[in-house]
């Protein structure tokens, strides 16, 4: 009782702390648990919310509230195999309940099923013509293969949102950003963006560790100071980093005193590219707010692109190198490799990952449509980060040479992994983090695209990426195998 009185007051630290001080008593039954769900939702806070929802729902099993808390938290981690199995249980006694349709469809979605996930917002469709969020999901499953189909969609849908709640559905913007910005609508897709650090995107969204929550935007503030700090921080990962670091030097030139903080494993090459930028580790954060030095406040990696890059023609216009490798590991691994190569080609391929993740249960992507460029007679070298031992067991059974350098972690030592994709002559490489640390040092990079939309930045159509001076992109034809697509690139790359 005390927790609904301070939960209805807009207390929620309160609520928490008293809802937890009701969960010792072993006769408290479930209320206390589906509150603090609730609680923890409109906090933020699925992960924490997960085993509370579990335990309500195992107490209830038939409850359509707790079941429906439960699934959100599922659905908001990513849990899509129970997302599906808690909807049909419920379902067998809430026949055609909308809720549980939509997250069965995203569960479907979310498990590689677009198929199924479609078929079932269509039935949805039938029965509630006019819902927006059956609509959302109808743009975000259409809009893995068509982005241009997907913004109209959604654009539909937030028509109707905003004629119902006189208000636009900010997680419905926060989906469609990227298609925004694939489809090179730069005005709405940065300012979508931003929408990733809203509560109602939840964990699914830009999440900032709390130590950078607590401080003030400095890119949001009237005024700033030149001659005060102001902190870089990143909230994605060591891709896309490399990408929102070619706004570092326009950031440089305007807030003059940066201070970056970013993982032991990219300070190396972050410190070398800008010599401007201050860079620290994470452990610098605790300490920050009780510094003595003048603070502006800080600013997401994210947003500078939305800042410095709002045209086509801006990221054009900067097309240059920015990313320094390590001279010495460079003359190392060029010479290494050349003696191998005995004037052969070099080329570095990376088959699986990244934004493909998804294909390696399809075998799209396996290595066996990568052997014509070892047919052609380049010396490969291997590039892929993680286990590859079955791929380069098969590579071998082949009779084809591929250089690996087991000894080295790609994902740890990224200065390595930089310099050897230097010094090849050329890489062959689906969309993946290597593709901007390559092309980010202006190494000649070919892009095997398998399907007809990859990350955002290779847009609908772009046959050259607009943010790295050698990276050409390859796109599928529909008669085409993905062997014969590398093979076509492998004739460019390779000469």
């Amino acid at each position: 009782l005390e927790g609904l009185i301070t939960i209805s007051q807009g207390d929620l630290d309160a609520t928490e702390r008293i809802l937890l001080r009701s969960l010792r008593y072993p006769e408290v039954g479930v209320k206390p648990y589906k509150n603090l769900v609730s609680v923890y939702s409109q906090m933020g806070r699925l992960r924490d919310a997960l085993p509370l929802a579990e335990k309500a729902h195992n107490m209830e099993p038939d409850s359509l509230e707790i079941g429906l808390l439960y699934i959100n938290c599922l659905l908001d981690l990513a849990k899509a195999d129970d997302v599906i199995r808690v909807a049909d249980k419920l379902l067998i006694k809430n026949k055609n309940q909308r809720q549980l349709m939509l997250a069965k469809a995203s569960g479907l979605r979310a498990g590689f099923r677009p198929d199924e996930s479609t078929l079932l917002v269509d039935e949805i469709l039938e029965l509630y013509p006019n819902d927006a969020t059956a609509m959302r999901l109808k743009a975000d499953i259409l809009g893995d293969k068509d982005s241009v189909a997907a913004v109209e969609i959604y654009n539909k849908a937030q028509a109707i949102v905003l004629k119902e709640r006189k208000k636009p559905d900010i997680a419905m913007n926060w989906n469609s950003s990227l298609h925004h910005l694939r489809t090179r609508d730069f005005k709405k897709g940065w300012e979508y963006w931003e929408l990733g650090f809203d509560k109602a995107v939840g964990t699914m969204g830009r999440n900032l560790i709390p130590q950078v929550k607590v401080l003030p935007r400095a890119d949001l503030l009237d005024k700033f100071d030149p001659e005060k700090w102001t902190l870089i921080c990143v909230e994605q990962g060591i891709g896309d980093q490399i990408l929102f670091l070619s706004a570092m030097e326009d950031a440089i030139a305007e807030f003059k005193n940066l201070f970056f903080i970013c993982e032991a494993r990219m300070k190396p090459i972050i410190s070398r590219s800008f010599p401007d930028l201050q860079v620290g580790l994470p452990g610098l954060l605790e300490s920050w707010p009780l510094t003595s030095i003048e603070k502006n406040g800080f600013i997401p990696l994210g947003s500078l692109p939305g800042r410095y890059r709002p045209t086509i023609e801006s990221f054009t216009n900067y097309k240059k190198s920015f990313i320094q490798v390590n001279g010495d590991l460079y003359v190392q691994y060029h010479k290494q490799l050349r003696d191998m190569a005995k004037g052969r080609p070099v080329v570095g391929i990376s088959w699986k990952g990244g934004f493909w993740e998804s294909q390696k249960k399809a075998k799209a992507l396996g290595i066996e449509n990568w052997f014509p460029i070892f047919e052609r007679g380049a010396l490969c070298v291997n590039l892929q980060y993680g286990n590859t031992s079955e791929d380069e067991q098969l590579i071998k059974d082949k009779g084809f040479e591929f250089v690996t350098f087991p000894q080295i972690d790609y994902k740890v030592k990224l200065d390595d992994w930089l310099a050897i994709a230097a010094a090849c002559d050329g890489i062959i490489s689906v969309s993946t983090a290597l593709v901007h640390f390559a092309g980010a040092c202006g190494q000649k990079v070919g892009i095997v695209m398998p399907e007809p939309q990859g990350p955002w930045i290779l847009g609908i159509d772009d046959e050259w990426s607009i943010a790295y001076p050698n990276v050409a992109i390859f796109r599928r034809n529909r008669e085409e195998s993905v062997r014969d697509l590398v093979d076509r690139v492998a004739k460019v790359i390779v000469t």
